[in-house]
């Protein structure tokens, strides 16, 4: 264990509590969010030092659990007190009641006549939006009603719960580390987060119960229990409805039972109450949704510009596009997940016009898993929009400092995946290259190709033959050609195979349909061979008239636009003539099968530092036989979409 690094903690943690207690019922909005940012500044230093871990081990983790029990024991305030910034656990306690009266909660708005007999003096007076039905989700129905009966009903009863709440979020979080094998101290980031003790232990909202599904999703997700993952995003989305967009962001990875076990949870919450009132079961949260504005960021801007319905619909695209690119996204690992859901629902936070501080919490059981700045300064100083209470509206200077960093650490995220490409190693000096050329049914033109084969060029030329009902494998073996046969269909299955069948130091890849010049190999060779790349692109910036079609042109250029923006690369082809190191080719852990992979071989190879260099080559009209994929729309679509999806998953 390292000594002064404990004592830093603790006296960083003695800072945190100082502030707490300061802090305790204050109801100037002014002192409350000056308070809020400077736990902030003192947590910062804290969650650096539990993030590197740094020897802190065991007592390190034991600070950070006496810490989180202290901090929120001094934001408590037990009894009926009105927490200091929101009143908002009023109305939890008044759906409880009605419950508990038996009465569905959604069927009334909170000041009609028929439930005039539960009004009292500790919890009526405090409810915002009488003459609205309830918005809150089945999930958090269920809380209100259980925390009542549970613990006394009066207005703090649902903090006991959301408290309760915290303690098994902190406790999935651990396990969740554990998987990871990181240091289990970085549960601080969570459990000394000031924006969850202000909002949970001081405003009590039930945000808390979202973030122990949260907390739910990364641990079952290390292990695996891809339906139990479902179960806790449908359980966060019953408790606020935001979370409902890791469904279909995390549904290729998790499978048909990730989504199932979601679906079905959701449906089962609402059947009790909707069985009764139908699509009353939303309440009023159309109404809501209609009148409601506050602390919106980009809508703010974008309605400024074109209005508000204009502003909603381009920033519900732009999060839908979001989702959909996320979605085709890996999610092996849990930071690719936590990278992903920091992604979504901050996007949703950016994008949505009503944001509260507590809306926040949704983020921060990621920040646990993964180093995310800008949404940790996000959650650090969202508390700066209570200065509404004092000046009637949003200043700009506030959107500015809430806002502005994390603009700041999107571009400097997006430039520092740029990595820059470093020299490769030398290659030894009796070099071999094999030559890879998948081929099905290509009869016509297997026999040209390798009859103009420039020599010396090569030391073995394969040709991969993916189940040809034709004479492509005896034509390929009279011309001199080694025949491996895959017996599954797809490309890249072809590529993966003839690269597995050599030994050879550079393999250059070429199609079987006699489109590629065998002239051009040692152009495009002369970079690998000469150590100055790792990866040499034949660009076809010349293709004969015909050769390839509008929407394979219109594909391609969207594909290279698009590594241009992630990766600061200029790639002018994804192209059928690739030669690259076969230490290389092995390091990217190639997985595609079709016509995506050599877009993940140029993706990967971009995300690694590879350096890439491209050579101008000729491209000609195939010698023979039918195209699989050029020439057919429907073929040409898939493919394109297959390259674009890969491209999108991989950067």
């Amino acid at each position: 264990m390292s000594v002064p690094r404990a004592v830093v903690l603790v006296l960083l943690g003695v800072a945190m509590l100082g502030v707490q207690l300061a802090l305790r019922g204050e109801g100037d909005a002014t002192v409350q969010v000056v308070g809020q940012l400077v736990a902030f500044a003192v947590f910062l230093p804290a969650a650096v030092l539990c993030w590197r871990g740094r020897g802190l081990g065991r007592v390190g983790l034991a600070i950070v659990i006496l810490g989180a029990v202290a901090f929120r024991a001094a934001a408590f305030i037990p009894g009926d007190a009105t927490p200091p910034l929101s009143g908002d656990i009023h109305r939890y306690a008044w759906d409880g009641e009605v419950q508990l009266a038996g009465i569905n909660p959604y069927r009334y708005a909170t000041d009609d006549p028929a439930l005039a007999f539960l009004r009292d003096g500790e919890i009526w007076p405090g409810i915002n939006h009488k003459p609205w039905h309830t918005v809150y989700p089945p999930g958090a129905q269920v809380a209100f009603v259980a925390s009542q009966a549970t613990f006394g009903t009066h207005v703090r009863s649902s903090t006991w719960l959301l408290l309760l709440a915290e303690v098994g979020a902190i406790g999935l979080l651990l396990v969740a580390l554990r998987r990871m094998r990181a240091p289990p101290e970085r549960v601080a980031l969570y459990a000394w987060h000031p924006l969850a003790i202000s909002e949970i232990a001081g405003n009590g909202h039930i945000d808390a119960l979202a973030v122990l599904a949260l907390a739910g999703l990364m641990a079952a997700w290390g292990a695996r229990r891809h339906a139990l993952a479902g179960l806790c995003v449908a359980a966060a989305a019953l408790i606020k409805l935001g979370p409902l967009l890791l469904v279909p962001a995390l549904a290729r990875a998790g499978g048909r039972r990730f989504v199932v076990a979601a679906a079905a949870l959701m449906v089962v919450a609402y059947i009790p109450y909707a069985t009764t009132i139908g699509t009353g079961v939303f309440g009023s949260l159309r109404r809501f949704e209609q009148q409601e504005r506050f602390n919106g960021s980009l809508d703010q801007i974008l309605s400024s510009i074109l209005g508000r319905g204009p502003s909603q619909a381009i920033l519900a695209l732009g999060l839908l596009l979001v989702v959909g690119v996320v979605a085709l996204r890996e999610h092996e690992t849990l930071e690719q997940v936590a990278r992903s859901a920091l992604l979504v629902l901050g996007g949703l936070l950016l994008a949505v016009d009503y944001v509260q501080p507590w809306h926040a919490l949704w983020l921060t059981p990621f920040l646990v898993i993964v180093a995310a700045p800008g949404w940790l300064w996000l959650t650090g100083v969202l508390p700066l929009a209570y200065v509404v209470k004092v000046t009637g509206g949003l200043p700009i200077w506030a959107s500015l400092a809430i806002y502005g960093p994390v603009a700041a650490a999107a571009v400097w995220h997006l430039r520092g995946s740029r990595r820059t490409a470093g020299r490769p190693a030398p290659l030894p000096t009796d070099v071999r290259v094999a030559a890879v050329i998948p081929a099905l049914d290509e009869a016509e033109a297997i026999g040209g190709i390798l009859a103009s084969w420039p020599p010396g060029i090569t030391d073995e030329i394969i040709v991969v033959d993916g189940g040809s009902r034709d004479a492509t494998a005896a034509i390929a073996h009279a011309g001199g050609a080694r025949v491996v046969v895959e017996p599954r269909r797809g490309y890249g299955r072809a590529c993966a195979a003839g690269a597995a069948a050599t030994d050879a130091e550079v393999i250059v890849f070429l199609d079987g349909d006699g489109s590629c010049d065998p002239g051009d190999l040692a152009k495009v060779l002369d970079p690998v061979l000469r150590g100055e790349a790792a990866l040499s692109l034949g660009a076809r910036t010349h293709p004969d008239d015909g050769a390839m079609s509008v929407h394979q042109r219109a594909g391609n250029a969207l594909v290279c636009a698009l590594l241009r923006l992630t990766h600061g690369t200029r790639v002018r082809d994804i192209p059928c003539m690739r030669a690259i190191r076969a230490d290389t080719l092995a390091s990217l852990d190639m997985r595609e099968g079709t016509y995506g992979w050599p877009t993940e071989m140029i993706v990967k190879a971009l995300r690694d530092g590879h350096a890439i260099a491209e050579r101008p080559v000729s491209f000609r009209r195939r010698r023979g036989g039918q195209s699989k994929v050029a020439g057919r729309v429907g073929p040409s679509a898939r493919a394109g979409t297959r390259m674009l999806a890969v491209a999108l998953r991989y950067t």
